[in-house]
């Protein structure tokens, strides 16, 4: 770790790495950005300082890509050679991001982040990709905004709610509450 609660690109690939065996560089950098994603929306701070690059197959961590395609060893995973472990932060959505995405294919994957605002606010929608900085801004901003069938749920459980005992939902219930909001 570099500072308190920021990890290394590399070592969050590595831990990427050991829960998903096998993973592909294209499947492994786009997991990476949303990391970092919801890192930074959900912790306020990034996972790991390295650049994020909108580049034509998406997001890529440019230095961990360098390092890997040059055989190096850098800062980018410096602390699992140091035997440190990742904040538990970054761990813990890390593991989120691989249960929600992780039986998502590289080119799912990428169609995914192109439709996404900060690949096309870097790109300008697609029509300059020159490998332009994603924005740790840009990321906040995306990543921050609860899409809309959180917030139906929300909204639905805060107008259910009253001040009764508890009682345990009656079973099948909790699938037909979520029957329902995913299904639109």
């Amino acid at each position: 770790m570099d500072e308190v609660g920021i990890a290394f690109a590399g070592d969050v690939a590595a831990e990427i790495e050991r829960r998903l065996p096998g993973v592909g560089e294209t499947k492994l950098h786009k997991l990476l950005y949303y990391v970092q994603g919801y890192h930074l929306a959900w912790e306020g701070r990034p996972a790991f300082h390295d650049a994020i690059e909108a580049w034509e197959l998406g997001p890529v961590v440019v230095s961990l890509w360098r390092d890997r395609k040059h055989g190096a060893t850098s800062k980018t995973n410096r602390s699992s050679a140091q035997g440190s472990t990742l904040p538990e932060s970054v761990r813990n959505i890390t593991v989120n991001v691989i249960s929600r995405l992780g039986h998502l294919t590289g080119r799912e994957l990428i169609r995914s982040t192109h439709t996404e605002e900060p690949w096309r606010a870097a790109t300008n929608g697609g029509r300059n990709i020159a490998n332009q900085v994603i924005s740790h801004r840009s990321l906040i901003d995306f990543f921050s905004v609860e899409p809309d069938w959180v917030t139906q749920m929300r909204e639905h459980v805060a107008t259910a709610r009253d001040n009764q005992a508890f009682a345990p939902d009656p079973p099948g219930a909790l699938d037909a509450v979520m029957a329902k909001y995913f299904s639109g």
